[in-house]
């Protein structure tokens, strides 16, 4: 355990801050890799 109690705490507010940081713009951005396949979209079932 931890000898601060509030590391957790801050770690996690950090990774909320990190989150919340607004993204640069798609072309100042690297490609993705090219294993990172995208789910294909969700089927839609037949049922009416």
């Amino acid at each position: 355990m931890p000898t601060d109690p509030y590391a957790v705490l801050r770690a996690l507010l950090r990774a909320e801050a990190v989150r919340n940081t607004p993204k640069p713009p798609p072309e100042s951005r690297p490609a993705p890799d090219a294993r990172q396949v995208q789910a294909p979209p969700p089927k839609e079932h037949g049922n009416s």
